[in-house]
């Protein structure tokens, strides 16, 4: 995690919470990095300008259970703090590069208790993360598995290139790692996707939005 500049559109994007932009630090995550620790305190409100993360809750005894992945634009923090939780109740990371605007948690209860702007944003986000997720469990359980695939992969792509592991769509889908593997190649051979070093390329689009329909 590193400070930078704040990115341009900021002012803009927080005028929907009735924020101001001088009360937030612009933050960069790379890959792999923590954001939120699941048992801990939460220490800033976090808008999400650009990249994508997950939310996952860990186990004792080492499993894990992938809840959403949040697209450009989320919010991170505002079930605790809606919920006025005293810890955070997953751990979020960032999947991509992840850019945010942090919003200082004390600060935020105050908008919380004060802010009419602010709260109605907030549920309506907290609206869409309750959608989003209600598709995401439909579609586990209703879509064939090469559509569960295709859908998250999709979803989850970043510049036209899917990113992540092949656990993570095991995890997110409910699909077997091995199964997995199978349509992903299956999705290379028919030209959908490409493998390259950097993750899976979106070499047809069109072909993989059709499919996910």
């Amino acid at each position: 995690m590193k400070e930078i500049p704040m990115p341009r559109g900021s002012s803009e994007h927080l005028q929907q919470y009735g924020l101001s932009a001088c009360e937030c630090r612009a933050l960069a995550f790379q890959r792999g990095e923590v954001i939120i620790s699941q048992g801990m305190a939460v220490e800033s409100l976090y808008f999400v300008i650009s990249g994508q993360v997950e939310a996952r809750i860990l186990y004792p005894d080492g499993r894990q259970l992938a809840l959403c992945y949040t697209p450009q634009d989320g919010v991170l923090g505002d079930v605790e703090l809606m919920g006025e939780y005293g810890a955070a109740s997953a751990t979020v990371s960032a999947m991509t590069e992840v850019v945010c605007l942090a919003f200082p948690y004390a600060k935020a209860r105050e908008q919380y208790r004060r802010n009419l702007t602010f709260l109605r944003q907030i549920a309506r986000d907290l609206n869409s993360k309750l959608r989003r997720n209600t598709q995401r469990l439909v579609s586990a359980s209703l879509a064939p598995a090469h559509v569960r695939i295709g859908r998250f992969v999709l979803h989850s792509a970043a510049h036209g290139r899917y990113c992540g592991t092949m656990t993570q769509i095991s995890e997110a889908t409910g699909i077997s790692y091995r199964h997995v593997l199978r349509v992903m190649a299956s999705f290379c051979r028919d030209g959908i996707l490409k493998k390259t070093p950097q993750g899976y390329l979106l070499t047809d689009l069109a072909a993989l939005q059709e499919l996910c329909q």
